[in-house]
Order: structure tokens, then sequence, then C-alpha cells
């Protein structure tokens, strides 16, 4: 009896180990991104030209697509043979409600409500002062509940790792998906005990530099990856503004007669004269980008969308790049095939350039 139970104990240790080494790790994956960006390309395989699409996905299979909602987002639920899970974000598609959904990039803070048919609470970072892309926060906050449905579903038969990818306006959903659904984890709405890992590939930026911190933070150690092929100029988008007011509270520009106090009266007048001839087309600029591509282009949606309602604006243009970085840099033989041309502004943004370069790297 004695040897049995040692023969039982040691077999369960095997198989919890088995299981464990299953699971997701940490880090850039080569053929784990390559799989995401054929999963995502498929997503697109009716909207987008098949020559720019990526080969069909090799592991991991489709189980549900979600209806498609808000400004034409979608998404899809994969799973593979090792109990997986892939919820993948829809990228940009040819309508002038996805495309509006893109450039309405007045930012609007991390944590608060928007109206998209009912008043809809979210919470994306720990610090609320935090800011994100308006325009994307309403296309998730459309998805959001199907998304934490299909979530608790798969939880309870078992699945335990999920990956979080898109690519371009899904990669830049998927940075907040996944900050959505780590602060529910944080405020204990959902199991700590679900390991999610995002790949965000050709993404935009999706806030400003307070929310990229914080979520780098909560990703640390290789949790979200950030996959760019260098000559792709959608990753640079969109237009940032960074003012003195957009640094730490800490910083000495905060309080100008503090920092000049012990000058001179013609000093500290030279140096706030070229304070303010620094500061002020600064903040022109960022009233001129709220203005635009927050009011007007939030008025251009209401009105063409009845259940969405523009949100309050914040004051902040600072948008930064997020996540840990994977850079595709091009090659001679990559040049050939994608040259640089002014007719075709996504040539190095496409599905196929990404793949064609992924597939070139050494492990």
């Amino acid at each position: 009896m004695k040897k049995n139970a040692l023969y039982a104990a040691a077999l369960m240790t095997l198989l919890a180990t088995s299981v464990a080494a299953q699971g997701l790790k940490p880090g850039f994956d080569k053929e784990e991104y390559i799989e995401c960006l054929c999963m995502t390309s498929h997503m697109d395989s009716l909207s987008v030209d098949r020559k720019y699409l990526s080969p069909e996905p090799k592991r991991f299979h489709k189980k549900y697509v979600a209806r498609k909602t808000g400004f034409d987002n979608a998404w899809e639920l994969w799973q593979d043979g090792d109990g997986v899970c892939a919820i993948l974000l829809r990228a940009t598609v040819s309508t002038m409600r996805s495309w509006g959904a893109n450039f309405n990039a007045g930012m609007v803070r991390a944590v608060g409500t928007c109206h998209v048919g009912a008043d809809k609470a979210y919470d994306l970072c720990a610090d609320s002062s935090a800011c994100v892309h308006s325009g994307w926060v309403a296309g998730l906050m459309t998805m959001a509940d199907d998304i934490k449905s299909k979530i608790d579903s798969c939880y309870k038969s078992g699945c335990r790792d999920f990956i979080v990818a898109g690519h371009s306006q899904g990669g830049a959903l998927s940075y907040l998906t996944t900050a959505m659904l780590r602060r529910m984890q944080a405020k204990g709405e959902m199991p700590s005990d679900i390991r999610f890992k995002t790949y965000a590939s050709a993404a935009p930026k999706p806030g400003d530099y307070l929310f990229a911190m914080n979520y780098e933070a909560m990703t640390q150690g290789g949790w979200s990856i950030t996959v760019v092929n260098a000559d792709d100029w959608v990753p640079e988008t969109p237009l940032s503004v960074q003012r003195p007011t957009d640094f730490r509270p800490t910083n000495p520009f905060a309080n100008m007669d503090e920092l000049t106090g012990d000058l001179g009266v013609m000093q500290k007048a030279r140096i706030n004269f070229l304070y303010n001839r620094l500061n002020k087309p600064t903040d022109k600029s960022v009233g001129n980008l709220t203005k635009y591509l927050g009011d007007v282009v939030g008025e251009m949606l209401e009105e063409a969308n009845e259940w969405y309602a523009r949100p309050r604006y914040a004051d902040c243009a600072n948008y930064a790049r997020c996540g840990q970085y994977y850079i595709l840099m091009p090659d001679a033989e990559y040049y050939a095939k994608h040259p640089h041309k002014a007719a075709d502004a996504f040539e190095h943004h496409q599905y196929i350039s990404y793949y064609e370069l992924a597939q070139k790297i050494k492990e």
C-alpha cells in the first residue's frame, strides 16, 4: 500500500508538472505571435484583400464569433488543444464608423463612464487621472460584457490561460481590454489565477504617458508584447503633444514663481517670457487636437449613431507608446518585395508584411 501511495504521489506530481508546462509563459514567443497574427488576419478575411492576409492559423481553432457592435467593432474567441483561449479584437474595417472611432482621438479619463446605448462605467487604470483614447474606449465598452461573460464560461470549463491579441486598431483595443481585465482582477471581480498575455501588433498609442506607465507596471515581466514593423507609421499615431503640465507633480516647471523666486525682477521676467513662448504654443496645440479630434469628430459620430453620446474630454494629448516592444527590422529582401510607395500608405502595416518579417526571426 505504501509503495502504491508513493507511485500515486509521483504520478500526480508528473501530471501537475505537465499541465504547468503547457501554460502561457512570459516574453515574446515567435510561434505564438505568428499564430496570433494569423488568427487576427483571418478575422478580417472578408474586408481585406486576400493578398494582404497571413496564412491560416495552425494551433488555434475558432470557438465563438461575436456580433458586430459599436463602431463596427467585433471580437472572436479561439482555443487550442491545451485549453489556452485567445480573445481577438478586430482591426479597423472600411466603414466610416470604424475610421471615425480612430479619429475620435480626444482623450478621456481612464476611469469613468461612457454612453454607448446606456451609461457604461469603466476602469482601465489604478490612477484615475490617466487618460485614454475616447473612440476606442467606447468601442471596447460595446463588447466588454460579452467578453467578460465568455471568460467566465471558459473559466468554469477549466481554462486559466488567455491570450489577448489584435492588429492595428485591434492592437490598441487589446491594450484597453487587458487593462480592463487586470483591473477587475485587482478589485476581486475576476479570478486571480487567470493568466492574461497580450500581443498588440502594429498598435497605435492607446493613452497618455501615465496610462502607459501603469499599464506596463501591471503587465511587466513579459506579459504584454507590442510588435512593430520599424517602417510602419501607424504605431506613431495618434498625434502627441507634451506640455510641462503633463509632467509628474514634482517637476520644477509646475510652479515657475517658486522656481524663479530668488532671481531679480529682470531675470525672472526674461525666464517667464521664454517659458511662455515655449508653453503657449503647446497649450494651443492640445486645445486644437481636443477640439477637432474630440468635439468635432465626436459630434459627427453622435449625429450618425443615435446610441452614442460624446464624453467630456480631458485636457490632454500626451499620447505615449505602450507595452514591451519587439521590433521587426526590414532588410533588403523585405524592401525588394515591399518598397516604399506613396500610393500605398499601408504597405508596411499589412498582416503579410508583419508575417514575413516575423518568419525571419532567429530564436
